[in-house]
């Protein structure tokens, strides 16, 4: 049986394992996005389970999603883990695999079955089992990897709660003496509630388990990315326990445009200070001397075969180093068009569909959760990008582009359109029309989803607009007055030729959007007003198709032709050396001199063959930098294009074939004082302590400062012309709420605020009080306080 031994998995022996694997994610509890199957109706599990019900009876229901079980999942998938070099998969489950739907409290007739035969499978490969509830009972979040989404009533319903822990005793009877369980997961990202809930319940059920099984590891799992809550296992009397963390670097909104090397850099060598990422993380845990097992990450996802399957190996053995058990998400993803691309979520997918019109479907989109702040042509979206797009068959085949952005109830889309095209190669004819938007909505038909978007036609707000675009362009936004989700769709028809090659591009920007989707289709579906667009080519309709093409679906996952993600299928497995971290070192010594209209850069030369130099440089200590310049030979540089009144914050990285090192420590100019009144963005200090920039969803977005806690500091430099009060307006976000923080200046405490929660870490609010200034130069110091962490994007002071 495993075990826990300080910061290690352990086995019996006392020997230490490491624990490398990933998730059999969509078998046991369907998330439609990893099948390609979700519709306006049919859109989770309980939704199809709903519908198969009503249509064929409850037997058939059944039938039918024993087929789908049966064939998500089969023997040559546990051979491919093996060939990947796994030890180890996480088995997401639902409830209702135990449980008998229509009788609470009640095993299924073949409760085990899955759970078995996974289990068996798994010994005969001498690979371990994590059995994790996904789904417990009324949802543990809103989210549809709970089996349904939007319900999230576990946290309030006694019942629920208790049916939960009875599903979790039958478990512990079933396998306490199983040694291939490695361990239990009482509740996956078990996020619905509050943190102080989710230990509340989360430790209901060790206890539960405990009762009958003293003898497996059971997970502690994270509230999102803190295990503040749990405290030190130890200490509370916990035994033979493990943290889970859910790490994605770079998605989700985390590090908008950055690249996916220097997010992976970052996140596995600790960044620039050595301190953050899994260095931070390694802390924590040797502290509370408890394992960790980072139970779901994402490093390939469209970066490439070679760089993903090289950030996916570097990914497992920088945890592996620490000693960290592993499993990333997820195993298997089909989609209609099939194929591997630049990388799916998927290690293994369907290969492409040749049967397929070739590109059409939804053929770019970005969104907010996948990468905030997007500015990038359709060919480098950061969720869907175009491929060629090339009709089968004979003839000509009419088509619609549409573009659909929406936003969430109270959250606010701002994004911008241009230079829309689709080009035939064969002849260079462009077949949009006012695709620049210069003729406004010349061209255009707009149609309301679920309520409409304000569209500006001829925008010309320059600093909105997208790179590359030229003149006006289309802005998306929300209507005055309207509160709702907004949903709605701009589209024209085009008329393509079976055989001839297409390229379709444009550039798109998201601004200061939050909860917002931007995604364009080519569809031979014209838009109905009230019917959301999606891209159903290839789909099965479960609300008409028959049970006999409903069972021929579920059993094709079975048969499919695997594309199997070639560089994680070599990487994984290889002795061969992965260079992909093999960076210079950084420079150093790097000394500024200032001139007369001219900034003079010297350091210290590089060790290494063919270094070349960035000079890089910002206007705040954490601002954007502008590489000035690259490729330089020499260790020198002379910056003349200056502006009076800033304060100029330089860096220098050193390159080789290999990558880009981390950037020096910083030089500045003499600091300029920010003269009172005056809005300051939180990002814009000039020393801190403890302080993270990311990117903001406010209005007038950029970067907010943030992930305050108790202890952590930020200082602003300030003049004053004249004494006198004044009023400090401080916009702030909070997800639960902190004690917030003390204002000093020069040393002195003049004002003091907690922070009410917000609604969220983007959930922008403003505070406001009353501080007397003297005349001068000051230092304006924020002192963090205590517990709850806050967010501020900026801070305003004006005459009282």
């Amino acid at each position: 049986m495993l075990r826990t031994d300080g910061t290690r998995w352990v086995k019996a022996s006392g020997t230490p394992i490491n624990l490398k694997g990933t998730n059999l994610g969509n078998w046991l509890v369907q998330e439609f996005w990893m099948m390609g199957q979700a519709g306006e109706t049919v859109h989770d599990q309980c939704t199809l389970e709903a519908e198969l019900t009503e249509r064929f009876g409850y037997e058939e229901k059944e039938r039918l999603m024993k087929v789908f079980h049966d064939s998500w999942i089969t023997e040559r998938d546990w051979d491919q883990l093996k060939a990947f070099g796994f030890n180890v998969v996480r088995l997401p489950f639902l409830w209702s695999v135990i449980e008998d739907e229509q009788n609470p409290k009640t095993l299924r007739e073949d409760a085990w079955h899955y759970l078995d035969w996974a289990i068996a499978e798994a010994k005969e490969r001498d690979m371990y089992v994590i059995l994790d509830l996904h789904g417990a009972h009324g949802g543990q979040t809103p989210n549809d990897h709970t089996g349904c989404s939007g319900q999230n009533q576990y946290w309030t319903n006694a019942e629920y709660q208790d049916r939960t822990k009875w599903l979790w005793e039958q478990v512990a009877t079933r396998y306490k003496d199983e040694p291939v369980v490695a361990a239990y997961d009482p509740l996956n990202e078990p996020w619905g509630s509050t943190a102080e809930a989710m230990e509340t319940r989360v430790l209901e059920l060790y206890d539960a388990i405990r009762a009958i099984d003293e003898n497996h590891i059971i997970m502690l799992h994270s509230h999102y990315g803190s295990i503040d809550v749990y405290g030190d296992p130890a200490a509370a009397g916990l035994t033979n326990v493990a943290f889970e963390l859910h790490p994605y670097p770079g998605l989700f909104g985390d590090r908008p445009n950055d690249s996916h090397y220097d997010i992976h850099r970052d996140w596995l060598r600790c960044g620039e200070s050595g301190t953050g990422g899994v260095c931070e993380w390694n802390t924590r845990l040797t502290n509370l001397d408890t394992p960790m097992l980072m139970g779901e990450f994402q490093p390939w996802q469209s970066a490439g075969l070679e760089l993903g399957g090289k950030l996916g190996r570097a990914t497992y053995d920088t945890y592996a180093q620490y000693g960290w058990a592993s499993t990333s998400w997820s195993y298997k993803l089909v989609s209609i068009a099939g194929g591997q691309g630049e990388g799916t979520w998927g290690m293994v997918t369907n290969v492409p569909n040749t049967e397929l019109d070739v590109g059409v479907g939804q053929i770019v989109k970005a969104s907010t959760w996948d990468c905030n702040g997007w500015d990038s042509t359709f060919a480098e979206a950061c969720a869907d990008q175009p491929g060629t797009i090339s009709p089968k068959g004979e003839g000509t085949k009419t088509y619609y582009i549409i573009i659909k952005t929406g936003a969430n109830a109270g959250s606010i889309p701002d994004v911008t359109y241009d230079n829309i095209s689709l080009v035939n190669t064969a002849t260079a004819e462009d077949l949009i029309v006012n695709g620049d938007f210069e003729e406004g909505f010349t061209g255009w038909t707009t149609v309301a989803i679920s309520g409409e978007t304000a569209n500006d036609f001829y925008f010309t707000q320059a600093e909105k607009l997208p790179t590359g675009g030229t003149g006006a362009a289309l802005h998306i936004g929300r209507p005055t007055g309207v509160d709702g989700e907004i949903n709605s769709a701009i589209y024209q028809a085009v008329t393509l030729e079976a055989g001839q090659e297409y390229v379709f591009n444009g550039v798109f920007r998201g601004n200061n959007s939050n909860n917002t989707w931007a995604e364009i289709y080519l569809i031979e579906e014209e838009p109905v007003a009230g019917e959301d667009v999606i891209d159903d080519q290839g789909r099965v309709d479960f609300t008409t198709a028959s049970a006999e093409e409903i069972e021929a679906l579920f059993a094709s996952y079975g048969t499919v032709e695997y594309d199997v993600h070639e560089g994680l299928a070599h990487w994984l497995v290889t002795d061969e050396h992965n260079d992909v971290f093999d960076y210079p070192d950084r420079p150093t010594n790097l000394v500024l001199t200032e001139g007369d209209g001219s900034n003079a850069l010297t350091w210290d030369s590089v060790a290494g063959e063919g270094i070349t130099y960035k000079v890089y440089r910002s206007t705040s200590p954490a601002g954007d930098r502008t590489l000035l310049a690259e490729e330089l030979t020499v260790t020198t540089f002379t910056d003349t294009e200056l502006l009076g009144g800033e304060t100029y914050y330089y860096s220098v990285a050193a390159v080789s074939a290999s990558g880009e090192s981390y950037r020096s420590e910083q030089v500045n100019t003499e600091l300029q004082y920010v003269v009172i009144p005056a809005r300051i963005e939180a990002e814009s200090y000039t020393d801190m302590l403890g302080i993270v920039v990311e990117a903001c969803t406010d209005v007038g977005g950029g970067q907010n400062a943030g992930w305050f806690d108790g202890g952590d500091w930020v200082e602003y430099q300030i003049h004053v012309p004249e004494a006198g009060d004044y009023t400090i307006d401080y916009r702030v976000a909070s997800q639960d709420g902190s004690d917030g923080f003390e204002l000093l200046l020069n040393e002195t405490e003049i004002d003091t605020k907690a922070i009410a929660p917000t609604g969220g870490w983007q959930a922008w609010s403003t505070v406001s009080s009353t501080i007397s200034l003297p005349v001068g130069n000051h230092t304006l110091r924020f002192n963090m306080l205590g517990g709850g962490g806050w967010n501020m994007n900026w801070f305003e002071i004006s005459a009282d």
